[in-house]
């Protein structure tokens, strides 16, 4: 029932002609479908060879890595010995010889079935499918491939070679788990695309040509992959991150390997298509649609890898490319306090493009950022491995003066995006009034109009408790994806926006930024959405900041129709090592935490009822999500109160 009520609400979202396309797509797919059955594949018209390193040949990139860094040898034989990180999360059990087809976690192994055929929606067909991709991406393999490039000893290039011919001989074209997604093959196409750059550095041109048993097997499956994306590339409602991904794989695999006269044709169509969405799915002012932080920096990193191979190879992207990725990557230094992180905002899956150190990144925007500083800004800046790599791919000469974060100023304000970044004397505010997210399903946006975080000296107190579930954990996916998972006001225990799925919504809030502007010492930022439009409620909300005094008021308006009566709730999220007290006034509470001493002292309107909660299931509240897959609890300070016609409320936060 879940599957068939899912499939009539994503109907609701397509328009006509992405209906006709996915009938044309679903005929297709039944198509072959039946010739994979009767042994059809894909068969390039040349023999598939290597065309270039990323890094060259001569070894420079060596002797700068031996310069700098030191490998991590005791996770590098962990990755040996089959046991990877995950997420962050503590290392799992792969097997050895790789068993490509077993969800890590849970141990359900995943039908070797027509893959565009498979539900990967199903925890109970293929277990966790966020897990099984993400070891199917191959990205552990291009830190074994760093060893061995840097050290010579030939059991990290054996490791690497032992898995990409595992995989090959255990995923046949179209069967399985690893060929049901377009996003994923492309995935794997980068990594193996970097793992064979950096095995030249060592073995000369041919790289991973010459270090498999079977040459010729690895150009035809380089090929299919390549066809696979090309054809089966994200469309419509749901082309949004997924087809900067699809597109930047497509480009960098028939840039690094030679697939003859159809690599060079997908390769024009993969760049002028990342050109075109880097328009679509961009705001001017550098704001990625899709309304989520993490997702931000995923298309940031796709459009910087297209646009260094693009300087690699000789075919560089358009000036206005390289516009976007500057205003993007000037966004997130903008939105992330001193020395902090961005705050948690919409969807959060924890990958990267691609990872060449073996410990799972600690600070991805930090590695992000760094690498946007050293190709295009400051050559050789931050201490990280992804900021030294991206630069020896980038080669001389791709500096454009870009110096983000020099001079932080308050406030600044991206009125497409839809946020608002004020701040000043250790403090930092980010307002979020942008729209739910990118085309019809909105995927990875939060029904969090009006909500805002809250950092003190680089840390965050007021937080976006994050992301926790995709597929799995349907009731935890909808309570941190809702409103009241949200710093901001829920009315009649309702949404802003309405869910149609775990990736989907129906009915979507619009919101806005009405002023914003500084004078006097005072910031002040107002926006207002119609989420709650159905139900006669609009809710506007101003924040005054006074950085000097200490003093942030936030005043929320609540009007409604005198008819009937509304019931409003407020929500403060808090950071999980945050200690919330009662304070010394009615309705006042203090947030403390420990080895700071920085307080936040709430006055609470008196129209709220005030109380808190921790670790609550029951009603699901108190809760913080660090990582995918992983939850805490954390202070949820929450207020209720009932109105008709209107409701005014200032809560002061004076900021010691």
């Amino acid at each position: 029932m879940n599957r068939v009520r899912w499939l009539l609400n994503r109907v609701r979202v397509m328009s006509l002609p992405e209906l006709a396309s996915r009938l044309r797509r679903s005929l297709t797919r039944r198509v072959e479908q039946g010739c994979v059955a009767a042994g059809w594949q894909p068969r390039p018209g040349v023999t598939v060879k290597a065309r270039m390193s990323l890094f060259g040949v001569d070894g420079t990139p060596v002797r700068a890595w031996q310069q700098r860094f030191q490998l991590d040898a005791a996770r590098l034989e962990s990755y040996m010995a089959g046991r990877i990180d995950f997420f962050g999360h503590e290392p799992l059990d792969v097997g050895m010889p790789v068993a490509w087809h077993r969800d890590p976690v849970t141990g359900t192994g995943a039908p070797r079935t027509f893959g565009k055929a498979l539900n990967y929606r199903d925890d109970r067909i293929v277990g966790n499918v966020k897990f099984l991709w993400e070891l199917g991406r191959h990205q552990h393999l291009v830190p074994l491939a760093v060893a061995y490039a840097v050290s010579g000893d030939n059991r990290y290039r054996q490791a690497v070679v032992d898995q990409v011919d595992g995989w090959m001989a255990r995923n046949p074209y179209g069967i399985g788990i690893h060929w049901c997604s377009a996003l994923e093959v492309s995935l794997r196409l980068i990594s193996w695309a970097v793992v064979h750059s950096l095995l030249a550095l060592r073995d000369g041109e041919a790289g991973l040509f010459a270090a498999v048993p079977d040459p010729e097997r690895l150009g035809v499956v380089i090929y299919q992959q390549a066809f696979f994306v090309r054809h089966y590339l994200s469309g419509h409602s749901s082309a949004n991150n997924h087809l900067i991904g699809e597109l930047t794989g497509l480009w960098v695999a028939c840039q690094v390997f030679d697939l003859g006269d159809k690599g060079n044709a997908w390769a024009e169509v993969a760049r002028e298509m990342l050109e075109r969405e880097s328009g679509y799915q961009v705001y001017d002012d550098g704001v990625d649609k899709e309304q989520a932080c993490y997702y931000h920096l995923w298309v940031l990193e796709y459009f910087l890898m297209a646009w260094l191979v693009g300087q690699r190879t000789g075919r560089p992207f358009s000036e206005a490319f390289t516009v976007r990725i500057l205003a993007m990557a000037q966004f997130l230094e903008d939105v992330s306090p001193m020395g902090g992180e961005p705050p948690g905002i919409g969807d959060a899956d924890d990958g990267c493009v691609v990872r060449f150190a073996p410990a799972w990144p600690v600070k991805p925007y930090r590695e992000v950022l760094e690498a946007v500083r050293g190709v295009l800004g400051e050559p050789g800046s931050g201490d990280g491995e992804k900021a030294f790599w991206y630069h020896a791919l980038a080669g001389p000469g791709s500096g454009s003066g870009y110096h983000p974060g020099r001079e932080r100023c308050y406030p600044v304000t991206y009125p497409q995006g839809g946020y608002a970044v004020m701040g000043g004397a250790g403090c930092h505010l980010v307002f979020d009034a942008g729209d739910l997210g990118y085309l019809g399903i909105a995927a990875h946006g939060h029904a969090d109009a009006l909500s805002f975080c809250l950092a003190l000296d680089g840390d965050w107190w007021l937080v976006d408790p994050g992301t926790y579930a995709y597929h799995s954990d349907p009731e935890w996916r909808s309570y941190f994806r809702g409103t009241a998972a949200h710093n901001t006001i829920r009315i009649n225990r309702h949404d802003q926006s309405q869910m149609g799925g775990p990736f989907l919504w129906l009915r979507k809030a619009h919101a806005w930024i009405e002023k914003a502007s500084e004078s006097d010492g005072i910031q002040v930022v107002r926006g207002c959405h119609d989420g709650y439009q159905g139900q006669g409620v609009r809710h506007c909300r101003e924040l005054r900041l006074l950085p000097a005094a200490g003093l942030l008021e936030v005043l929320d308006e609540l009007t409604g129709a005198d008819d009937h009566t509304d019931f409003a709730e407020i929500h403060y999220h808090f950071a999980p090592d945050v200690d919330i007290t009662p304070g010394p006034a009615a309705n006042c509470w203090v947030a403390s935490r420990p080895g700071s001493d920085r307080r936040l002292v709430f006055y609470m309107d008196p129209l709220w009822e005030c109380a808190l909660a921790r670790g609550s299931t029951n009603p699901v509240s108190g809760w913080f999500s660090p990582a995918l897959e992983e939850k805490v609890p954390a202070n949820t300070l929450r207020g209720e109160a009932v109105f008709s016609a209107a409701l005014q409320s200032t809560t002061r936060i004076v900021i010691e």
